[in-house]
């Protein structure tokens, strides 16, 4: 498995970046996520993508907020956990640095 896949500890980030607050970071210093003989499976990242969405964003205060993740995360979250309809342009993959702009929303019985 390729090591750039691996997350950077926590500290790490923090001291390369110290204007950003790393508090919400539950993962901390290990990544266990990350093996050198198992990748992720499809059904596990779409998992994970709902939980995020589900527990995380959904209960976030603010309105506006930016998800900086790998594009394969991106391309699960938005096939497998947003209903985006027949549009290709939000289903489509990210290319590198890509930004796109969306409003969600929640319905009460999710």
């Amino acid at each position: 498995m390729l090591s750039c896949h691996r997350m950077r500890p926590a500290s790490e980030a923090a001291a390369e970046f110290p204007f950003v607050d790393f508090g919400g970071v539950s993962s901390g210093e290990s990544d266990s996520l990350w093996g050198p003989d198992k990748r992720e499976t499809r059904q596990e990242q779409a998992d994970r993508a709902y939980g995020f969405v589900t527990e995380f964003l959904r209960n976030r205060p603010e309105r506006e907020i930016a998800v900086v993740t790998h594009s394969s995360f991106l391309f699960t979250m938005f096939n497998a956990v947003f209903d985006c309809g027949d549009d290709e342009d939000l289903r489509s993959w990210f290319m590198t640095s890509e930004i796109r702009s969306v409003r969600i929303s929640f319905s009460e019985s999710q």
